[in-house]
């Protein structure tokens, strides 16, 4: 169900006037940063870009946008052209309740955000190693073995029978 919300929003952003407004540079990036930052919405916040607020806002562009993107990588100059055109699409298409503390957000995030991906702060840290299965180390019953529940019999002959 996400990837079709992105995938639509996604579309209906690229066919905007605010897409077609951003400068050379960013309109090449446009589709790969709103792609993330829709799938950072959806997958990761759980939510609908018209029902962010600030603190999604700090925690998209703090740590979730970043960490979909390289160290240094050379498409972060163009994220708040193309973050701010997104909001402007969203603003003119939909009903956003938090657009205007998403807008203080976003001034105070982008700084957050542009030293994430410099410093790479935004490289996930590797997940724990797995714990090794457990293995059972006892010798394993046989059948002519006395029969663990300390009958006397043999095991074949106890409950083994009905093994």
């Amino acid at each position: 169900m996400a990837a079709k919300n992105v995938a639509l929003e996604l579309a209906a952003f690229l066919d905007s006037s605010a897409a077609r407004s951003l400068s050379a540079g960013a309109g090449k990036d446009a589709r790969g940063i709103v792609e993330a930052w829709l799938e950072a919405c959806y997958e990761d916040l759980g939510k609908a870009p018209r029902l962010l607020d600030g603190e999604d806002v700090r925690a998209l562009l703090g740590s979730l946008l970043p960490s979909r993107m390289k160290r240094r990588d050379p498409r972060a100059a163009h994220v708040p052209e193309i973050v701010t055109a997104y909001l402007d699409h969203l603003e003119a298409t939909q009903v956003v309740t938090q657009a205007f503390e998403i807008r203080q957000a976003l001034d105070e995030a982008l700084d957050a955000f542009a030293s994430a991906v410099a410093t790479g702060a935004n490289v996930p840290e590797r997940a724990p190693k797995q714990p090794d299965p457990f293995v059972h180390r006892a010798s394993k019953l046989g059948r002519n073995d006395p029969c663990s529940c300390g009958s006397g019999k043999k095991y074949k002959k106890c409950h083994g029978k009905n093994a």
